[in-house]
C-alpha cells in the first residue's frame, strides 16, 4: 500500500470514529410474561422541548409503521403528560394496546486520546510530504447520550420490556432521534413487540 493509500485510510477512520452511532447497551423482558405483541402501540417521548418530542414520536410512527403506531402528542397533549391517571385514560381511549416510552436519562463526555501516526519514510519527502502523512497526537472529546425505553402492557399495567441505548457523537438531535428510534424498534422486533417491518414481510 502507497503512503497516499495510508494516509487516506487512516483518515476514512478518524472520520468514522467521529461519526454519530447509537447502540442498545442492555435489555430486560419480564420472564413472567408470555408471548406479546403489540396490535396498536403509543409512542412518548418524555421531553420539555415539545418539538423535540414530535420529531421523536413521529420517527416511532415512521420506524414501527402507521399501521401500528400511533404519535403521543396526538393522544396525549404536553400539558397533561405530568398527570398519570390522565394519561392512562388517554391511551385507553386510543384503543391502544401497548405504550413504549422514551427518556433521556445520562448526557456525559468523555476525553479520549488519539495517538500520534507517522507513515512509511519521511526523510525523502521531508518539508512536503511528512506534514501531510504525520498526525500528531491530540485530546477528543466524545460526548455519550443515554436513553432508556420502556415498553408497557396496557391491560395489566405492567412492564413488558426495558431498554438502554447509548449514542457516540451524535451532530444534532434529529440525528439523536433517528438513531434511538431505529435501534430501539430493531430491537422491539426482535423480541416479537411489534410486527415485521414492510421489508421483512
Amino acid at each position: 500500500m502507497s503512503k497516499i493509500s495510508r494516509a487516506i485510510t487512516a483518515l476514512v477512520v478518524l472520520l468514522a470514529a467521529a461519526c454519530a452511532s447509537t447502540k442498545i447497551t442492555s435489555t430486560w423482558r419480564d420472564p413472567a410474561i408470555g408471548p406479546v405483541q403489540f396490535r396498536k402501540v403509543v409512542g412518548i417521548a418524555l421531553s420539555r422541548d415539545t418539538t423535540l418530542r414530535r420529531i421523536a414520536e413521529d420517527e416511532f410512527v415512521r420506524a414501527v409503521g402507521p399501521a401500528t403506531a400511533i404519535a403521543g402528542y396526538a393522544v396525549v397533549d404536553d400539558s397533561e403528560l405530568h398527570d398519570k391517571a390522565l394519561v392512562k385514560q388517554r391511551v385507553e381511549a386510543a384503543h391502544a394496546d401497548g405504550v413504549v416510552v422514551f427518556r433521556l436519562v445520562n448526557v456525559e463526555q468523555q476525553q479520549r486520546w488519539v495517538p500520534p501516526t507517522t507513515y512509511g519514510n519521511a526523510w525523502g519527502y521531508w518539508g512536503y510530504a511528512a506534514p501531510l502523512v504525520y498526525q500528531p497526537g491530540y485530546l477528543v472529546t466524545d460526548n455519550i447520550v443515554q436513553i432508556e425505553t420502556n415498553a408497557w402492557d396496557v391491560g395489566t399495567a405492567r412492564l413488558v420490556w426495558s431498554a438502554r441505548s447509548e449514542t457516540f457523537n451524535p451532530k444534532d438531535a434529529n440525528a439523536l432521534v433517528t438513531g434511538v428510534v431505529d435501534a430501539t424498534v430493531e430491537a422491539l422486533r426482535k423480541e416479537k413487540l411489534v410486527p415485521p417491518g414492510a421489508s421483512s414481510q
